[in-house]
């Protein structure tokens, strides 16, 4: 067989040889014992309707326009992706806006579309009336289209493209801050390198039965889960992030229902997993995973711990820890760059001697950073180097450096972002000038040919598999701390506590600050740090005037306040909770005992708020799940966004209540 020069040969290719087999089917209505309800396209009919709606876009835009695809997830959503190709045009898959976040939502995608600059949008219905063109604050000359409602009969009036491997085929936005988000420009050449790359790295090729809940936007589940089944064959099957948010155990479940063989997930969601196994013993001893032998763990810090428990978790259930594959990837190289099979790589460093990038065994007695290898080079003819990001020359093993790529699956750079795509992908060596490199923003070290990770030279943070930029985190707590006067005296960070990564503030404190207004503007800076990021803040601690370090030029030195912060330099916070006002009511006792279980505090009163706590967008899920099938309480998370209290999240359920009576009533007189 001719080996595929492009995605569109690829699906063209799939549909003749198996028009009968479904490659990609949607699950809904799959928990407990409930037989789960598929939403699939035959592999002609995907090639069909992906036809129809590629002549559509033909019929408005120009060959290499960019579409951006707004489909909540779902077929609609892989038959966007694959139209936008099949016209001859760049798909940019984007996060579609959601209801309980519409503000945020649109700020996002009124960036990405600033820069992509797109001539069509796919959108389905709901979101059409959701958002309207309100994104695009009236600019013309963009064309909406509900991919649902495109004739079929237009797949005849398809026109080939003629795509060649090096054309455009995807936009991949970056997810970092709101306000300059990134698109990776990946042609059909890199993602079928990369794809190739992780097929064999995963030995899945003609096995490709798998489950992702990973949103199709996100470059993991649109190359690792969607793309990967196209070239590979067999099937794989998906639902949404919000389903697993609210019952991890939906994941497992579904790879033990259909026998399913891989599956990939940041390491969050293991951890998740196992702790959800925790308390449903009975359930897990249902499950057989005997099967699932490519557990692929990445897009975050692999932690080890996280994947002894998860095994030990599912170990009756016929799970292998052997089944882990650790990796190391980033959108910039496409996707995969090591990939480490069995996951049976984990070093014991010193702690101290890796501050200073030396990667040494710890010995007894002494702090320890335990780091998982993430395994060799995916692609053989890729080059992973260590390199020191001053001197721009190679580390010799065991020394920490910058992690740099080198191969045919890193990207051909940033859209419109000319200096910025010189500085990350056009990298060479200072002595030899080899190049160009792909310089991935992160630190590492190589041990006997093995790749491990151990942190960011950015300051990106990582909380439960979001990203986080520091500054947007800093500018909400300024802004919720305005007495403060100035700006740029906040510091956010992340340290490891329990396992995890867990958000940390160092804050100024004004002069002559008492220990009262300290704890009032702490609670003040948690709520809005929830409100807006929907984060829990690990700990605040506020530091003398000046005390925030930077450099001569006014940079803050974030590295430094951790590093100060890690040292005890600074007063810890000493937390106060609000006095204690037992619930009035059976929804104020509802809510207050959903909100203890799921944030693990003892007595929860009516005027304690949800961020405050300890709440974040995951445990708010968990809430929501709890309130509907415990009581039938329906929410939303712009509810517990907006009822920062439990009294206040009461009373809501009862005007809600009290409304719908009412209509009931209205209904019956009218009857």
């Amino acid at each position: 067989m001719i080996a595929e020069t492009d995605l569109n040969v690829l699906l063209q290719r799939r549909s003749e040889e198996d028009p009968a087999g479904v490659t990609y089917a949607y699950l809904d209505r799959f928990s407990g014992g409930d037989a789960p309800h598929e939403r699939t396209l035959t592999n002609e009919e995907l090639f069909r309707r992906a036809r129809a709606l590629a002549a559509r876009i033909q019929g408005t835009a120009q060959r290499g326009d960019r579409i951006l695809i707004l489909n909540q997830p779902g077929i609609d959503y892989i038959v966007g992706v694959y139209a936008s190709m099949l016209a001859g045009m760049v798909a940019v898959p984007a996060y579609p806006p959601e209801k309980t976040r519409l503000n945020r939502s649109q700020e996002r995608i009124r960036a990405i579309a600033e820069d992509a600059q797109p001539s069509c949008v796919l959108v389905d219905p709901e979101t059409l009336a959701t958002t309207g063109e309100t994104l695009w604050g009236g600019q013309s000359g963009v064309e909406w289209i509900v991919t649902s409602t495109v004739d079929t009969d237009l797949a005849d009036s398809w026109v080939p493209p003629g795509t060649m491997p090096d054309d455009l085929a995807v936009l991949q936005y970056t997810s970092g801050s709101t306000g300059r988000p990134k698109g990776v420009m990946l042609s059909h050449r890199n993602l079928l390198r990369n794809l190739r790359a992780g097929r064999d790295v995963y030995g899945i090729e003609g096995r490709m039965n798998g489950v992702f809940w990973i949103p199709p936007y996100h470059d993991m589940g649109l190359i690792g889960g969607i793309l990967m089944a196209l070239l590979c064959g067999g099937r794989t099957r998906l639902f949404t992030p919000l389903a697993f948010l609210r019952d991890p155990l939906r994941w497992v479940r579904a790879m033990s229902h259909y026998g399913a063989y891989v599956s990939a997930a940041p390491d969050f969601a293991y951890e998740m997993c196992a702790r959800a196994a925790m308390s449903a013993p009975e359930e897990v001893a249902g499950l057989d995973l005997s099967n699932w032998r490519v557990a692929i763990s990445g897009a975050e810090p692999v932690r080890a711990d996280t994947l002894d428990r998860f095994a030990r978790a599912f170990a009756s259930a016929g799970f292998r820890r052997d089944a882990f594959y650790p990796s190391f990837g980033l959108a910039e190289n496409t996707l995969v760059v090591t990939a480490n099979p069995g996951g049976s790589s984990v070093v014991s460093l010193d702690a101290a001697e890796l501050e200073k990038n030396r990667a040494v065994d710890a010995i007894t007695g002494g702090k320890v950073r335990t780091v998982v290898g993430c395994g060799a080079s995916a692609d053989p003819e890729q080059r992973v180097e260590i390199v020191d990001p001053e001197t721009r020359e190679r580390c010799p093993d065991g020394v920490v450096g910058e992690i740099w790529v080198s191969g045919g699956s890193a990207a051909q750079g940033y859209w419109n972002r000319g200096d910025d795509s010189e500085a990350t992908f056009r990298a060479t060596m200072a002595v030899t000038g080899e190049g160009p490199y792909l310089r991935t923003g992160d630190f590492g070290f190589v041990r006997t040919g093995e790749l491990f990770v151990t942190g960011r030279l950015k300051d990106l943070i990582i909380l439960r598999g979001r990203n986080h930029y520091p500054h947007d985190l800093e500018m909400t707590a300024e802004k919720a701390y305005p007495s403060s006067g100035r700006s740029g005296r906040c510091v956010a960070f992340s340290v490891d506590e329990g396992g995890e990564e867990q958000l940390v503030l160092a804050v100024e404190a004004a002069p002559r600050m008492s220990d009262g207004e300290r704890h009032e503007t702490a609670a003040t800076i948690r709520e809005r740090i929830g409100e807006h990021h929907e984060v829990a803040v690990h700990e605040i601690v506020f530091v003398p005037r000046g005390g925030i370090r930077r450099t001569s030029s006014g940079k803050l030195q974030r590295s430094a306040v951790r590093a100060a912060y890690l040292a005890g330099e600074y007063t810890r916070e000493t937390r106060s909770r609000r006095p204690y006002s037992a619930p009035r009511n059976v929804e104020e006792q509802a809510v207050a005992d959903s909100w203890g279980r799921v944030l693990g505090v003892e007595k929860v009163g009516i005027h304690d708020r949800f961020f405050e706590l300890g709440g974040d967008s995951l445990r708010a899920v968990r809430v929501l799940a709890e309130l509907r099938d415990s009581c039938g309480y329906e929410l939303t998370l712009s509810d517990v966004a907006h009822m920062h209290t439990v009294e206040e999240c009461a009373e809501l359920i009862r005007s809600r209540a009290a409304k719908r009576d009412a209509d009931e009533e209205i209904q019956v007189d009218l009857g």
